[in-house]
């Protein structure tokens, strides 16, 4: 059924989701790319070599794999892929997208309308009847630590890993429109794009050198008993370094979400002059509200103080747009951290 589409994966020579023996170097061969650390591409007998770290077990492989056309009819399970392929001009290439009730992008929801783009359901357990009566000739999943896809596995079809967003620099996520646009047969664009972008984060991340004091930042909110708060790191927690801000956070080494207890925020972030969160709720968030949803909030000198910034993300593409476009967000923290840049903030808005 694959193969009667005519997108069956010559594309795909290799592809390969596997750990490392000692027989096996795992080590990446960046090639071409020169900020993402789990990504590396190269040129080879006229084809692409691709190699995906494992991003939670070091020196080991995600994946492996040889390009050599692109791909045309693919599902996508996650939002900020899809825009972005809209933005590389192949939307067209897109046959499938999960969840679309969190896409903002009108052009896919105009090709959701009109039966061009299907919707496949959950982005953690997708329509396999749908998958198969669209016959894609690939699906791009997010990877996730101690889970895996096996249901979609046994489709045989190529599953790309799309590991972007567990990079720990900006840039280095960014960098991954790269690679996308290689897939997808729009190599230059995806590379002028990135050109873009990696010269207005650089420029914006060069203000702050004019900047002489540093507001000290935190994040979010419980979620829960716990509160996950970005490691020092982390894109966010080098973005904030970068926007010239001291984050609260920053001597906690982790590239992920850690989980705290609310004693141990509030003993290294209750001094903060800046607190940034964002809403998930369809209404809008108070200051009020947020002490009803828990008092110790109120504790925060932010909140006392009244410098609390929130970015409600059920009605701004903050998830499509910042995911591969950081001078957005650096835009944002530079704009509220530092007033006297003359920035506009976008995303974020001061808390009613």
């Amino acid at each position: 059924m694959i193969l009667s589409r005519g997108y069956r994966l010559i594309a795909l020579l290799a592809v390969v989701l596997t750990g490392c023996d000692g027989s096996r170097n795992c080590g990446i061969d960046h090639g071409i790319i020169e900020h993402a650390s789990l990504l590396g591409m190269s040129y080879d007998n006229g084809g692409l070599e691709v190699s995906i770290a494992n991003p939670w077990k070091e020196g080991a492989m995600l994946q492996e794999l040889t390009v050599d056309r692109p791909f045309r009819h693919a599902v996508v399970t996650n939002n900020s892929l899809a825009a972005l392929m809209v933005e590389l001009g192949v939307a067209d290439h897109i046959a499938g997208v999960c969840e679309p009730e969190y896409i903002s992008d009108t052009t896919i929801h105009a090709m959701i309308d009109d039966r061009l783009i299907a919707d496949c359901g959950s982005g953690m357990y997708p329509n396999i009847e749908k998958i198969l009566e669209i016959s894609p000739d690939a699906i791009f999943v997010s990877p996730f630590e101690g889970n895996g896809y096996a249901q979609l596995e046994k489709l045989g079809i190529p599953l790309i890993q799309c590991a972007d967003y567990m990079e720990t620099s900006p840039l280095g996520r960014a960098e991954w429109i790269r690679f996308y646009g290689r897939l997808f047969g729009a190599e230059n664009k995806a590379d002028s794009l990135f050109n873009v972008i990696r010269d207005r984060y650089e420029s914006l991340a060069g203000l702050t050198s004019d900047f002489h004091d540093n507001p000290k930042v935190m994040l979010d909110t419980r979620s829960g008993s716990a509160w996950y708060t970005a490691g020092g790191m982390s894109t966010i927690g080098i973005m904030l370094a970068d926007a010239g801000a001291d984050y609260a956070f920053a001597d906690m080494s982790g590239s992920g979400s850690i989980p705290l207890a609310f004693e141990s925020v509030y003993e290294k972030a209750q001094d903060s002059d800046i607190w940034f969160l964002k809403n998930s709720t369809s209404g809008n968030l108070t200051y009020g509200q947020l002490e009803k949803d828990f008092s110790g909030y109120s504790r925060f000198l932010p909140f006392q103080n009244r410098k609390i910034w929130v970015c409600d993300v059920y009605r701004t593409p903050y998830f499509e747009e910042t995911a591969f476009h950081p001078e957005l967000l650096l835009n944002d923290f530079i704009a509220i951290i530092h007033p006297e840049s003359g920035l506009t903030a976008n995303y974020y808005h001061p808390l009613d």
